[in-house]
């Protein structure tokens, strides 16, 4: 049953294992469902509502056509005044934080695959499941954008930081066995038993014991907290210091144009960064 009139998502309600579907659905036409700023605004407002509703026992996070997000659609992004930007990433990185401390158990289910920032939302989830047919990576570097809603503190806490370091600084696709053998992805189904292995998962979730369940998710919160809240102000640090410098904009450009991005030096973050801390201090 669809719930809710949302323009970036559709919402279903499955009483039968009292599960709230949440589909990423900004363009109907592609397999893209990237993240704009509506996006970020209606998932804040409707896990708000989920959080005033513990009857609800399961929260499933999927994209449409298969695919679960391909990240922000920085087109739009580049659009806004930079404060603003910063605002929407924090948003979203709020948004993501959230959800740990929703009652329900959060499953993303990432299906044929999803990409940096896209990726970042999944984050959040309790159980991350996919297609054995994927394409996975964290390619922010690849978009000249820094990780900056928990792709490296929260990712961090849920993985081993081997694996965090390794994914972040390679653009390549992640095998299988690394996202099984990480924790990143708990378990693989097969293209045709999709809907199976999800059902048969809400219907083993819905036989625990509401308060055992979330009392157990809430336990687990608390020892990751300190660096979960950690993380809330540093990814802000580098995140607003490396996107004001506009890399991003420039590969933006020179992709529209077929042309080599030419980057700033290293050294204007130096600066940036000195410059800031300059105004700290006074």
């Amino acid at each position: 049953m669809e719930i809710f009139k949302y323009n970036t998502l559709k919402v279903f309600l499955e009483k039968r294992t009292k599960s709230l579907f949440i589909h990423l659905n900004r363009d109907h036409q592609s397999k893209n469902n990237l993240i704009n700023v509506e996006t970020i605004f209606e998932l804040e407002s409707l896990l708000s509502w989920t959080a005033q509703h513990i009857e609800i026992n399961t929260i499933v996070i999927q994209g449409q056509n298969n695919f679960f997000s391909k990240g922000f659609d920085l087109n739009e992004f580049a659009k806004l005044p930079d404060k603003r930007f910063q605002n929407i990433i924090e948003k979203f990185q709020k948004v993501i934080y959230s959800m740990f401390f929703l009652p329900q158990t959060i499953i993303a289910n990432l299906q044929g695959g999803g990409k940096g920032p896209g990726l970042e939302l999944a984050i959040g989830a309790d159980i991350r499941i996919a297609c054995s047919k994927n394409s996975i990576s964290f390619d922010h570097l690849k978009n000249a954008i820094i990780p900056s809603c928990g792709g490296v503190g929260f990712l961090s806490q849920i993985i081993p930081s081997s694996y965090t370091r390794n994914w972040l600084l390679s653009p390549d696709s992640i095998k299988n066995e690394n996202l099984l053998g990480s924790g990143f992805i708990h378990s693989f189904y097969e293209d045709n038993k999709e809907g199976e292995f999800l059902n048969q998962l809400l219907e083993d979730i819905s036989k625990q014991s509401p308060i055992s369940r979330i009392q157990t998710k809430r336990s687990l919160l608390e020892a990751i907290l300190p660096e979960l809240d950690r993380t809330l102000t540093f990814e802000k640090k580098f995140a607003n210091a490396g996107m004001a410098l506009k890399d991003w904009k420039r590969q933006l450009e020179a992709l529209e144009k077929n042309e080599i991005p030419e980057f700033l030096k290293a050294k204007d973050l130096g600066n940036l960064l000195k410059k800031e801390r300059h105004e700290e201090v006074h």
